[in-house]
């Protein structure tokens, strides 16, 4: 049976979708495989046709956003399931088989993601309760650590919703729900997209029988305080769009509150000789967190990786007036 079609979106990193590509050409289940090479200059296109002759390239001379890319694609394939995965993973032998097993047995689920581990080994969480006010307070209270975080554990779990660096999906659920909203550019759009199928009558499991090594960050790691505005957006997008304004600000000031008391924290963590740290505070962890509460009170300001994609400085104009809260 190959009723799975593996879709990946790269940008400038050729030797991590060739490794990804690598981990999972000959895998069970799978029945093609698209790359959406998004106008890339290290010459990765040209890279995949020559080491994976049988992989259709999609090469587009502009950058687009993660939803609009990965829609490109969905819409490109045909297979029943489609498995969306990041360049920078590697798939465990055997992984997609086990999440396509996972969509046959339960015909309710719409989606299913794998454990998804750091390069090192370390586990990555990868599954959340939706961000709600409740749960963002909830945040607040326990400094993130109040059972918001759902994948884990030995077994299959329901869950909210899950990171789409690694996620098999149904299309006819897909379909149904709607593609991923490209509104947003990046960040919060599975999210997004998980509520969707949610209020649609499906479910969403996080599941252990599969394994994907998730080298996190590599496209936007130099340049963090982009993907910090970017990922802000999104977060603000989503609360205005599935939250009352009320709702909406109450759990901003959640997240604010959350983020400037690991401020707090971090900083005077970092005034004690190392050996005394009851945990590891990185050295830009403070002023990071910092301005993540800034960004949540008060909207995120600035260029974010939209503007670097588009080649311009200033944030970009949106087709519906601005909401105050940014």
């Amino acid at each position: 049976m190959t009723d799975v079609a593996i879709l990946i979106v790269t940008m400038d990193t050729r030797e991590d979708v060739l490794a990804c590509l690598e981990s999972v050409a000959g895998q069970d289940r799978v029945g093609e495989i698209l790359v959406l090479d998004n106008a890339s200059r290290d010459g990765t296109a040209a890279a995949i046709r020559e080491r994976h002759p049988g992989v259709t390239v999609i090469e587009q001379a502009h950058r687009a956003g993660f939803g609009a890319n990965n829609n490109t694609l969905v819409r490109a394939s045909s297979a029943p399931y489609v498995y969306l995965l990041n360049p920078d993973t590697v798939s465990d032998p055997g992984s997609t088989a086990a999440l396509a097993a996972h969509l046959d047995a339960n015909p309710a689920v719409a989606a299913v993601g794998p454990r998804v581990v750091f390069g090192d080994g370390r586990t990555q969480d990868s599954a959340w309760r939706f961000p709600s006010p409740a749960v963002c307070w909830r945040g607040a209270l326990t400094l993130g650590r109040g059972g918001i975080t759902q994948s884990g554990g030995t077994r299959p779990r329901r869950v909210d919703w899950l990171m789409a660096s690694a996620l098999m999906l149904r299309r006819e659920a897909l379909l149904s729900a709607g593609l991923f909203d490209e509104r947003y550019f990046m960040y919060s759009e599975e999210t997004d997209l998980a509520r969707r199928l949610a209020a649609a009558g499906f479910e969403l499991h996080w599941t252990p029988a599969a394994r994907v090594v998730h080298h996190q960050g590599r496209s936007s790691a130099t340049v963090p305080e982009r993907r910090l505005v970017e990922e802000w957006r999104g977060r603000h997008r989503y609360w205005r769009t599935h939250h009352s304004t009320a709702g909406a600000r109450i759990a901003a000031l959640g997240l604010a509150t959350q983020f400037a008391l690991l401020g707090l924290a971090g900083t005077l963590l970092r005034r004690l000789p190392a050996r005394l740290r009851p945990v590891d505070v990185p050295a830009s962890g403070p002023a990071t967190w910092r301005r993540a509460a800034r960004f949540a009170l008060l909207g995120p300001r600035g260029p974010g990786l939209s503007e670097l994609a588009s080649g311009t400085a200033e944030p970009a104009r949106s087709a519906t007036p601005p909401d105050p809260r940014g």
